[in-house]
């Protein structure tokens, strides 16, 4: 049974293998509970738009059935390679979005704009998807129950699905809070599972970061990433997670002080070595939701309008049609939510600065 997860319905128990540790955990629904649920294993349509509803209303989704998800999604995630290559048929469509940061009202409001994800209208979802808004639990369940619903749903890891960052800006503590420490540690597993990168009908490449402190860098390189882990401090897939443009060629040190910048010259180069016509990226808020660089050749794109409720910008997702993949951009502004501030599960000392 080792490296397995075991439902005993009779005892309603479930025994989760993270790594190398055993949980075990009650997940029987109490007959109070009058939330989503799923009817035996499958993930459907219906219930994922009832957990959306209930999530509105600030409705918790049972234990038992976001164990469902996270591990069926452990399981899908497992089987996809480093780098994903999507195929968008002649005259199909594919909305690319960025940095969602647990504005779940936001992502609401990016399907009443462009449709609920489906296999007629596939997502890829750029990374971020947590962390700095308060509604991160009710994000990522969303997310990783249309992946389990559809499978053309992409989803990206960007630098804040690691521990690191989740145990400072928020996500740990709102996991903790909604559901059980149990959860925080089979989140941290399955988001070391997230492809690092994927590349639309061979011409457009899209990660959450950006590119490479050495040139010559090529898809299959990529591709041969061992991503299971925590992102490293350097390398390939430090870059890809961090990175960040600069206006000005060559190379130079990140901001951030991790990953590092990198010109129009870098981009061209990367482009050419891989016969590419674009590299899309997300990991930086921008006031209109997104930012055209390099000569055309990269897109910023910036899915949190208002972010922190602080900064005033708009979102912005991208549509690709087949087989031009011509970029379609759409720009919107945030919506309400209930009234939990940016941060409210961040750690303490961060929080006092906020």
């Amino acid at each position: 049974m080792v490296g397995a997860a075991v439902a005993i319905s009779v005892e309603a128990v479930v025994l989760v293998v993270v790594g190398t540790w055993w949980w075990g955990e009650s997940t029987e629904v109490e007959p109070q509970y009058l939330g989503a649920k799923i009817e035996g294993d499958v993930v459907t349509l219906d219930f994922v738009k009832k957990m959306m509803d209930d999530f509105k209303n600030q409705k918790c989704l049972h234990k038992r059935y976001a164990f469902q998800i996270v591990l069926q999604m452990r399981e899908m995630l497992q089987a996809l390679p480093s780098l994903v290559d999507i195929n968008v048929p002649d005259g199909c469509l594919l909305t690319v979005c960025g940095d969602v940061h647990g504005q779940f009202y936001d992502l609401i409001n990016i399907f009443e704009l462009n449709g609920l994800p489906s296999e007629e209208n596939p997502y890829l979802f750029n990374g971020d998807f947590v962390d700095r808004g308060s509604f991160s639990v009710e994000v990522i369940l969303t997310l990783f129950a249309f992946k389990c619903m559809c499978p053309s749903i992409y989803l990206a890891r960007g630098n804040h699905e690691s521990k690191s960052m989740n145990k400072i800006y928020g996500f740990e503590g709102e996991v903790r809070s909604k559901l059980s420490e149990t959860f925080v540690e089979l989140f941290a597993e399955v988001f070391c599972y997230l492809p690092l990168a994927h590349v639309i009908n061979q011409k457009v490449f899209v990660v959450h970061g950006g590119l490479f402190s050495v040139d010559g860098v090529k898809l299959s390189d990529i591709r041969a990433i061992d991503r299971f882990c925590e992102p490293p401090e350097e390398g390939l897939m430090c870059e890809l997670l961090w990175s960040d443009p600069q206006p000005y060629p060559g190379r130079g040190p990140s901001k951030r002080g991790v990953g590092l910048s990198f010109g129009a010259d870098v981009t061209r180069r990367f482009l050419q070595d891989n016969n590419l016509d674009l590299v899309v990226r997300s990991h930086e808020v921008k006031d209109e939701g997104y930012e055209i660089e390099h000569d055309g050749k990269l897109i910023t794109v910036f899915s949190a309008p208002n972010y922190c409720d602080q900064m005033g910008n708009k979102g912005a997702f991208i549509r690709f049609e087949a087989p031009d993949l011509k970029p379609n951009i759409v720009t919107f502004s945030a919506v309400p939510h209930p009234d939990v501030k940016p941060m409210a599960y961040a750690n303490n000392f961060l929080r006092m600065f906020q």
